[in-house]
């Protein structure tokens, strides 16, 4: 046996040293194997097939509603604006033509055209929303409306229908209007 620290006679015992970057035969390393790590990484992409269908509709759904109630709140300013002005006072199309409620409406100054609008409102793309020329509120509040569709664009099945009561108020339903 050769004797590599000086005059002892015990040699050095080399299954009993485990310093930095030598591993010991009996213990495991950290972290985790490629198997695993791709199991992993399947059951994440499985979760994410199954959630993103489902959160695409929630998003859609989330467009109709918020389309449906910007309508809502500006038929419910045109409304009070005709009360409180005692005159007549009408919301139209942003722009005339067959999609003009989906670019938008506008409440124009019924006093004096010069004047600013009362309401400007700018719609998103993708919405196709459907209704009357021209919606008017006389001095009691009461309208000459009968109903709005809204549809998104990418889903023809996802629809609210807004319908216009003879008192000048709005209720929204769950798919196209009758």
């Amino acid at each position: 046996m050769v004797n590599l620290q000086g005059s002892s006679d015990e040699g050095l015992d080399m299954t009993d040293y485990s310093g930095p970057g030598v591993a010991s035969a009996g213990k495991s390393e950290g972290g985790f194997s490629l198997i695993e790590l791709m199991i992993g990484v399947l059951l994440v992409a499985i979760l994410l097939g199954i959630g993103v269908p489902s959160f695409r509709s929630m998003i859609e759904d989330q467009r109709l509603r918020a389309a449906t109630t910007d309508l809502r709140l500006a038929l419910n300013l045109a409304r009070s604006e005709a009360v409180k002005r005692n005159r007549n006072v009408v919301l139209t199309p942003a722009s005339p033509g067959t999609d003009g409620w989906g670019e938008g409406w506008t409440i124009p100054n019924p006093v004096d055209p010069n004047d600013p609008d009362i309401l400007n409102q700018v719609h998103a793309s993708g919405l196709t929303i459907t209704g009357p020329a021209s919606v008017s509120f006389n001095a009691m509040g009461r309208s000459t409306a009968t109903e709005f569709d809204v549809e998104i664009d990418s889903n023809p099945g996802a629809a609210m229908c807004l319908q216009m009561r003879l008192d000048g108020g709005a209720t929204a339903l769950k798919g196209n209007c009758p």
